[in-house]
């Protein structure tokens, strides 16, 4: 791993840091979250790191040529706050399982130096077309998985949660909070946002996610901004659902098939 550094932060200037994870993924659910935080608390900029596991790629905006890096940024508590917030997003994750370990060892290193005590993911909980629309448009429903029982009745005493009972979480958005937890003793969770895997950025479940984790964590941010990008996923849902409702009272013999579709 390389990194950059813009400014040192001094361990003993934070108050109670917390470290919220959100990589590209599913939905991008968590790396929209992390960048709307990002946006809403003008966050300081003060690490990029660089991971040869990424794809062999640069990223071109308008004509420049950037190397696809992961970053770190601080938001210093308002005082009535109780925590500092250490945000991390990036363009990529590892592509594969080594490189995964690799920078979830480097990231939780970090978060150790300056003293993060709580690591908390956030990050989508991908459902089947039928039980997704079925649900709409009720949710997006969040869901957690804790790393002690302590921690997860701590976050399941606020409204709207569900327990997350059994399964996997996959890539650097699952691995990177359990691994603070199982080799630098950190209390970590991830928070998982309801969507379909077609939705390509979820602002609707990256918002229900951010409402959970502002209660959790006690940010005192508004995240109405988000509300027309919510409302343009509202419709994709509702045309989706209509497809789908259409498809299914259709015969194989009836006529041809618009030229919308998903998938």
């Amino acid at each position: 791993m390389y990194k950059r550094k813009f400014i040192d932060v001094d361990e003993s200037t934070l108050k109670k840091p917390v470290a919220i994870v959100g990589l590209p993924g599913i939905a991008n659910v968590g790396r929209v979250a992390v960048e709307s935080l990002v946006e809403s608390l003008d966050a300081v900029h003060f690490m990029d790191f660089f991971s040869d596991d990424f794809p062999p790629r640069v990223i071109v905006k308008d004509g420049i040529s950037e190397f696809p890096t992961s970053s770190m940024y601080l938001y210093r508590a308002a005082p009535d706050e109780p925590n500092d917030v250490i945000l991390l997003t990036a363009e990529y994750q590892p592509s594969s399982g080594q490189g995964v370990f690799a920078y979830a060892d480097f990231v939780a290193q970090e978060f150790a130096k300056i003293g993060v005590l709580e690591v908390f993911a956030v990050a989508a909980y991908e459902q089947g077309y039928e039980d997704f629309l079925g649900t709409f448009p009720a949710g997006p429903r969040v869901y957690v998985s804790a790393s002690s029982q302590d921690l997860l009745r701590r976050i399941t005493a606020i409204d709207g949660f569900a327990v997350a009972m059994n399964g996997v979480i996959n890539g650097a958005n699952g691995v990177i909070p359990a691994w603070a937890a199982s080799m630098y003793n950190m209390e970590s969770a991830c928070l998982l946002g309801e969507t379909m895997g077609v939705i390509k950025m979820d602002f609707r479940a990256a918002k229900a996610v951010l409402d959970k984790l502002g209660q959790l964590i006690g940010l005192k941010t508004d995240f109405a901004f988000l509300d027309e990008r919510v409302l343009k996923v509202i419709q994709f849902i509702e045309w989706a659902r209509d497809e789908v409702s259409q498809k299914g009272s259709r015969s194989d013999t009836s006529e041809s098939p618009p030229d919308r579709y998903i998938g």
